[in-house]
């Protein structure tokens, strides 16, 4: 049952393309962040907070990276529709079965090339609101900065999803917020920046009814 339900969603993904963008044209973003200004970066989100980040972000050829599940695969037509470029893979743990290590030479090279990448840093399957190791390493490999960055919206539905998944009300309104970047040099320690990470996150979307 749970594959012919992957296999509907899947069929009606072209549909749904041109109905994300309308909704993303209709939202009235506060403070506009420039991404066109930034080179080798990479933007550091909640999983929850994908869509908000995407609506924002169409057609600037981000980097983002989807899982190998099935979930993953609906996600990738999602955002190549809305003219993200997608590497599938994980940044956690480099299994190469799962497609780890090859994601993250993968972002590296984009990184190396000034393209800039955006992660979901407690996907793809959680726990919520708790950042994994894999983009801080990312982070330390390349020298790119980490932009921890959340979206709030004024209307919202939210799902009882294990990430607390925000989906935005047509002609709401909305706005990205970044924090300070967060470079991390070959002498850190990792588990420290992505404490500090974690803890970045966490304050700036204290205002963020999650």
């Amino acid at each position: 049952m749970r594959g012919l339900r992957f296999r509907i969603v899947l069929a009606l993904t072209p549909a749904l393309v041109p109905f994300v963008r309308v909704l993303g044209r209709s939202i009235k973003w506060r403070k506009r962040y420039d991404f066109n200004k930034d080179r080798g970066k990479i933007y550091a989100l909640w999983h929850g907070h994908a869509l908000g980040l995407a609506l924002f972000g169409m057609d600037r050829g981000i980097y983002t990276m989807a899982s190998r599940f099935m979930d993953g695969e609906i996600a990738t037509r999602i955002l190549r529709g809305l003219g993200f470029e997608v590497i599938r893979g994980s940044t956690e743990e480099g299994r190469a079965e799962k497609g780890g290590r090859t994601g993250v030479l993968k972002l590296m090279e984009v990184l190396m090339k000034g393209k800039n990448v955006a992660i979901t840093v407690d996907g793809p399957k959680g726990p919520p609101f708790k950042v994994k190791k894999g983009v801080v390493f990312l982070a330390q490999k390349t020298g790119a900065p980490i932009v921890p960055a959340v979206v709030r919206f004024g209307r919202y539905l939210k799902l009882r999803s294990w990430d607390r998944f925000l989906i935005p009300y047509p002609f709401t309104e909305g706005e990205v917020i970044v924090g300070e970047e967060i470079r991390v040099l070959p002498s850190d320690d990792l588990e420290e920046k992505r404490s500090e990470l974690e803890r970045t996150l966490v304050s700036l979307s204290s205002s963020v009814d999650r």
